[in-house]
């Protein structure tokens, strides 16, 4: 009786592993989507916080204003200087990575993703990115760093640098996920076919009352959007799977220097305290690495650009 028991046990808890597992694999984006260090990570800790939250009234969009204010607190914190607030904003900082995670998993598995809840994710990040940056930065003042090495820069022009090759990197990284989702999988609009779609939104509810906030959002996307194709003359066409075969490492290559990455080194140098550690990476090593990357990009997509 009693080894039957036990046998029920083992089946339930199984059951409910199972179950457990299904359910964050529904959570999941794409796995192109993801980072390397947000899938295997970051995901897995946000799981838990959305199986806290899930059944409550809570909604994706005020998870992302909990993000914002915890990456403002973060910055706040980074700027006292000293070696146990770096640690302490460097613990929101990841936080904030998680949390990021969190708004689009609930948005999955509660079936309730909006286009405008995307742009509200990315200015979500962007937010976090300043207050971070900002913060990094006086509190390299306040702790009276000098940049090592006899490197002859203050610390201000190193971050102004770091903050633009961010930018960079993450606007870059983001394009070729987009355009990979897109004429790799066919699962997504491509940004082409994307900005074509929010101008048109926009164009709907241009003469609306209300909705203010969707239309500056949507205009900003805009604006990030023009950037990316600043040189784009025409939708680029792709045969899907020749696209796929020919990009399916490349795509996994640009993680590398993705926000999350990026993120992950400031986080580590905050907490040992040697900011020399995020500024040669994002600086040296992640600028070599993308202009590396692009050149060879750049080369495989006009091999197999079909002529229009």
């Amino acid at each position: 009786m009693k080894q039957k028991k036990k046998s029920n046990v083992k089946i339930n808890i199984a059951e409910i592993n199972q179950k457990v597992f299904q359910e964050f694999k529904q959570s999941l984006k794409h796995i192109v989507f993801d980072e390397t260090l947000t899938l295997y990570i970051l995901r897995p800790i946000a799981f838990i916080f959305v199986k806290m939250i899930y059944r409550t009234n809570i909604t994706p969009n005020q998870v992302s204003l909990m993000t914002i204010i915890t990456g403002v607190i973060s910055g706040f914190l980074y700027t006292r200087g000293t070696h146990t607030y770096f640690i302490i904003a460097g613990g929101l900082h990841f936080f904030c990575l998680v949390l990021d995670c969190v708004d689009g998993m609930i948005a999955r598995l509660k079936n309730s993703g909006t286009p405008v809840g995307r742009i509200v994710d990315g200015f979500a990040d962007y937010s976090v990115g300043v207050a971070v940056f900002i913060g990094y930065g006086i509190g390299l003042a306040n702790a009276g760093y000098q940049v090592p090495f006899g490197i002859n820069v203050s610390h201000w022009t190193l971050l102004a640098i770091s903050a633009v090759s961010w930018i960079f990197h993450s606007m870059i990284v983001d394009y070729y996920r987009v355009e990979f989702m897109a004429h790799g999988l066919g699962m997504i609009k491509s940004t082409w076919e994307a900005k074509k779609h929010y101008r048109e939104e926009l164009r709907n509810i241009k003469h609306e009352k209300g909705r203010i906030m969707d239309k500056v959002l949507i205009a900003l996307y805009l604006g990030y959007s023009h950037l990316q194709l600043f040189k784009l003359e025409k939708q680029e066409l792709y045969d899907r799977e020749i696209y796929y075969q020919k990009n399916k490492i490349l795509i996994f290559l640009w993680f590398w220097i993705g926000p999350t990455a990026q993120a992950f080194f400031m986080i580590i140098s905050a907490i040992l305290f040697k900011p020399i550690i995020f500024f040669g990476y994002i600086i040296v090593i992640a600028n070599i690495w993308m202009v590396a990357l692009w050149i060879i990009q750049a080369r495989v997509n006009k091999k197999i650009l079909i002529k229009n």
